[in-house]
């Protein structure tokens, strides 16, 4: 069975220097075996900054949701 890695990777605000990384990791993938086999800008992480960088939103909802999110993550390990 294949192995799969996941990578979130902040992308700068440079289109240039965003698509010398976009086709930088493509050629080390391909180059040595690999296939990328999905990539998204609608993700979860980017559509979540996007919400917190909204002007209207409370930052108490952010430090709610990491606590529970920490809570979750402690459970499971368990």
């Amino acid at each position: 069975m294949s192995k799969f890695v996941t990578y979130v990777i902040r992308l700068p605000e440079d289109q240039e220097a965003t698509r010398e990384i976009v086709n930088g990791v493509r050629t080390l993938v391909e180059k040595n075996g690999g296939e990328v086999t999905g990539a998204s800008n609608e993700d979860e992480m980017t559509i979540l900054e996007m919400i917190e960088q909204h002007e209207d939103f409370r930052e108490y909802i952010a430090d709610e949701a990491r606590a529970k999110a920490k809570e979750l993550g402690a459970k499971a390990a368990h």
